[in-house]
């Protein structure tokens, strides 16, 4: 039994240690309309560390405020356990805090425009007649 612990304690070190923090927004967001890009530095340092916290992860400030960090200290990984949850989870932190600060953000799926209305049935628009040809007032 007291083997067992120690063999337990390493499978779970080596499971913890496939799942990767992501080092960043994988995807591209723009400076707003009425942002200047100092702005956008500032509110990109923000909401990096906004969805960093949001995926378990230890920020620079955290990290200087302790001597030593253990490997808990890298927070829970995803419920599928691949470093793919976590980049989606972060991304998804990122875009929202992004985008309520006024940038422009990536949006997926299909675009599609909807058919133009049909005019009611009744519905008789006016044309004035044509002025009279060869005749100038």
């Amino acid at each position: 039994m007291p083997r067992s612990v120690p063999l337990l304690m390493v499978a779970a070190l080596v499971v913890g240690a496939c799942t990767a923090i992501p080092s960043g927004p994988g995807v591209m967001v723009l400076p707003g309309s009425h942002k200047t890009f100092d702005q956008f530095l500032g509110d990109d340092h923000d909401c990096r560390q906004f969805a960093l916290g949001q995926v378990g992860g230890v920020s620079s400030q955290q990290t200087s405020n302790t001597a030593a960090v253990s490997s808990s200290a890298v927070g829970p990984s995803h419920p599928n356990g691949s470093g793919y949850g976590a980049q989606y989870q972060y991304d998804a932190a990122y875009i929202q805090c992004m985008y309520a600060r006024g940038h422009r953000v990536p949006v997926y799926g299909q675009m599609l425009a909807a058919p133009p209305a049909t005019p009611p049935a009744n519905y008789n628009p006016y044309f004035p007649p044509p002025a009279p040809q060869g005749h100038t007032p």
